[in-house]
């Protein structure tokens, strides 16, 4: 008897972004790199990126034979990843409490200046799914129907935070003197 996967009816059915590689190895080096590079738009460090796909590919590594049955296991990863990115976000916000409490400003690691970190940083200071809609939108070149699988919510959902994003990011990125050609 085939096995039957219970769904949320409130939650799109998943869309399959590509064809599946049969094996792990394959699918890591399709993936690896695309996930890296949405995890630095989300925390703005390529060692930490780098870190987070490592600690996903791991995950999914231990449950291939799960995941690559799944209709998008590359929207399983980068589900894992955002989740993954998220819980560090709330770890380094805990710890830099704490530090404060005790005395100690947080460490702040610095970055090479440029125009594109300097936009980036300012995803990163957007509202939570504001900033994982932009970065899965731009950085990974998704559809509005893969992001809300990927992120399980509704397409409206979506749409709402990329406008809202975009407005948002417009007024903080005028706000440092940036201007936009808006023709």
């Amino acid at each position: 008897m085939p096995k039957v996967e219970h769904r949320d009816p409130r939650i799109p059915t998943p869309v399959r972004f590509e064809e599946t590689p049969v094996r792990f190895e394959e699918f890591y080096r399709k993936e690896y790199s695309r996930v890296v590079a949405v995890m630095y738009g989300l925390t703005g460090s390529w060692w930490v990126a780098e870190d987070l796909a490592q600690d996903t590919f791991v995950k999914a590594n231990q449950n291939w034979t799960r995941v690559s049955t799944m209709d998008s296991p590359s929207g399983w990863v980068t589900r894992v990843a955002v989740n993954l990115a998220m819980s560090r976000f709330r770890r380094l916000r805990s710890e830099a409490v704490a530090l404060r409490r005790f005395g100690r400003p947080a460490l702040d690691v610095g970055s090479v200046d440029s125009r594109d970190e300097a936009f980036w940083n300012e995803v990163r200071r957007l509202p939570r799914r504001q900033s994982q809609v932009i970065a899965l939108l731009y950085i990974d070149d998704l559809t509005v129907a893969e992001i809300s699988t990927i992120l399980q919510v509704a397409e409206g959902t979506v749409k709402s935070s990329l406008h809202q994003g975009r407005t948002r990011l417009a007024r903080q990125l005028r706000a440092k003197g940036w201007s936009f050609d808006e023709s």
